[in-house]
């Protein structure tokens, strides 16, 4: 099941005003702000990264997570089948009509005595988000949803992505899905790989779906800014996580995470950290929910890198970098970056993901 909001259910409308919500830029000296209408990947004034941020005083927030289980009941109605826009209260930035979803966010959280038994830790005490049962077989489709009801908001004709296999299959199906309504076009989509960089099941995935791959001598950061520069002088939607609205998608990850544990904290989250955009949607999950006063407390989150992909590791830890209220220490990351980049692009998304570490 899947389907596009705003057809075939009378439900009334989550719609939030326009000045309700809007992108900002992460870093606190600049804080400049945009409109929700405006494509951007990046801050205009200083070139920071963007967030989507909220005046909750001007959104209507359940008050106990509990709420959100009354959905179950309308699971007809697609935002509600929806294991991301059921949540829509939490990332309320787009009208009902303009949601795109293909059944995305119907995972489990499952508990996993042999893992717990295996790290050392009660039988109890570990539990895995199995998010491979999204439509495109990865969690990329939490916050791909998300990146293409903007794209139709903005009334983006093509959409881009680098990618090593994920992302180009979810753009694929996505892009797929978005000729549905009277007169819409369907959205291109376009596909930057490295050479021989891309898994070719996922690549399959791609090409079934009707996606242009182009590939270009180089790795993965060599695609990114490639893909970057040519969505900027062509007004190509850019889909890669340093777009601000695949954040909030892949944010509701961790309120089913919640979901799951029937909705206490958990003492730890643990994420594998590639470009860092879940570690930075799950920090900024938990950060909104304590700030609504949804959960009293924010859980430490673990992020673990690669050893070929570690500049996150290398950065916070060997070198002492950190979040340090907004204020990084920009010279040492400069400094490192300029010496070695590694070929997953980690800096991708630095430093988002370090407010994270920051309790």
């Amino acid at each position: 099941m899947g389907g596009r909001a705003g057809g075939g259910y009378n439900e009334p409308s989550m719609n939030a005003p326009a000045e309700a919500c809007f992108q900002r830029c992460i870093d606190p000296a600049c804080g400049a702000s945009y409109g929700l209408t405006e494509v951007l990947t990046a801050c205009r004034a200083c070139g920071a990264l963007l967030d989507i941020a909220y005046d909750w005083n001007r959104q209507s927030v359940p008050q106990k997570l509990t709420a959100f289980e009354r959905k179950y009941a309308t699971r007809r109605y697609p935002l509600h089948f929806s294991g991301v826009w059921r949540f829509k209260e939490l990332l309320n930035f787009a009208p009902d009509d303009m949601v795109l979803s293909i059944g995305e966010g119907q995972t489990l959280l499952r508990p996993e005595a042999e893992v717990a038994k295996y790290a050392g830790l009660p039988q109890t005490s570990v539990y895995l988000q199995y998010e491979g049962l999204n439509p495109s077989g990865s969690f990329k489709d939490n916050g791909m949803t998300a990146a293409f009801t903007h794209a139709r908001m903005t009334g983006a004709r093509r959409a881009a992505c680098a990618s090593t296999g994920n992302t180009s299959s979810s753009l694929a199906a996505f892009a797929a899905a978005t000729r549905g309504g009277p007169g819409e076009k369907r959205i291109e989509a376009l596909i930057f790989v490295g050479s021989g960089r891309i898994a070719l099941g996922k690549l399959a995935q791609g090409l079934d779906y009707g996606a242009r791959t182009l590939q270009i001598m180089g790795d993965f950061d060599d695609a990114m800014r490639q893909v970057r520069a040519v969505s900027t002088r062509l007004g190509i939607y850019l889909v890669n996580s340093v777009n601000p609205f695949r954040l909030e998608g892949q944010k509701t990850i961790m309120f089913r995470v919640l979901e799951g544990l029937n909705w206490e904290v958990p003492d730890w989250i643990v994420v594998p950290g590639g470009n860092l955009g879940n570690s930075s949607a799950f920090a900024k999950a938990f950060y909104e929910l304590k700030a609504l006063s949804l959960i009293d407390r924010i859980p430490r989150l673990a992020v673990v890198n690669a050893a070929g992909a570690d500049t996150f590791h290398r950065l916070v830890n060997e070198h002492g970098v950190s979040w340090n209220g907004g204020k990084p220490d920009t010279a040492k990351i400069d400094a490192f970056t300029r010496r070695w980049t590694p070929r997953t692009g980690t800096r991708t998304r630095w430093p988002a993901p370090s407010r994270s570490t920051a309790r």
